[in-house]
């Protein structure tokens, strides 16, 4: 049986992240991350958590800015 995943609060994200928890929310909502929630609180996983720390988005580049970034190379 697999072992169950830990499940961080958005405000130990934010610590783990050297964030505040405004800023956490922000990069959170920019990178398009979804955590779990229960209620008003949302929770994520350390590899969420990670994917955030480096900036790693969850939303498919779309072919427009594919595109512009050809153009500044």
């Amino acid at each position: 049986m697999a072992k169950e995943e830990r499940l961080y609060t958005s405000k130990e994200g934010a610590i783990m992240t050297r964030l505040t928890i405004n800023s956490f929310r922000v990069k959170v909502s920019r990178l398009g991350i979804k955590g779990k929630k229960q209620g008003n609180n949302v929770f994520y996983t350390h590899k969420q958590i990670e994917d955030i720390y480096y900036g790693v988005s969850a939303k498919k580049p779309t072919k427009r800015k594919a595109a512009a970034k050809r153009k500044r190379a």
